[in-house]
């Protein structure tokens, strides 16, 4: 903390922010910086979807209480809240990532919570991402896209004024079920 305070310090960085990592971590560190008055994180890159859903437990709750924006990482679960499950993805990031096993197969609660994102783009004759997108962009500051093609990438700038009913995102969060921890360990 007091090397990232120094650089804030210096004026080689504006901001800190942290990522990935359990609640009592960024809670002790932000105490710290408090205490001898350094710079505090002003943002948390955690791992964050409509089907991983874990950091709601402690982290966001945490950071809603303290002021912390939140920018996710993963907010398509590696595209699998952008493509339908029958379609599997032909990137050759996909073919080739680590973190394609973080979302790989899938548990039933998953697959069903895939199958209803697909349902209500249909209705509202969307892309899936706009579903997954839209869902979040209430709850979180900003996310953090990776795409794979510019065609995605204009597709991710058109989610951004998409909105959800209450009772379709009721209806996307109510088969949800608990997910080993993914990001941090």
């Amino acid at each position: 903390m007091c090397a990232l305070n120094d650089l804030v310090r210096a004026g080689m960085v504006r901001y800190i922010g942290a990522s990935s990592m359990w609640t009592y971590q960024l809670a002790a560190m932000q105490n710290l910086a408090e205490r001898k008055n350094w710079t505090k994180f002003v943002s948390m890159q955690n791992h964050y979807n409509l089907i991983y859903r874990e950091e709601e437990r402690e982290m966001i709750k945490y950071c809603n209480a303290t002021g912390v924006g939140l920018i996710p990482w993963a907010p398509l679960a590696s595209g699998r809240l952008a493509r339908s499950p029958s379609r599997p993805s032909s990137s050759v990031r996909a073919s080739t990532s680590s973190n394609g096993s973080i979302y790989a197969g899938g548990d039933d609660s998953t697959c069903r919570i895939l199958a209803r994102v697909e349902e209500v783009a249909k209705k509202r004759g969307w892309p899936m991402s706009y579903v997954g997108l839209a869902w979040l962009n209430r709850r979180v500051t900003a996310p953090i896209i990776g795409c794979s093609t510019v065609d995605r990438v204009d597709e991710a700038l058109e989610a951004g004024g998409k909105t959800l009913t209450l009772d379709e995102e009721h209806y996307l969060e109510e088969l949800y079920s608990p997910q080993p921890v993914q990001g941090h360990s």
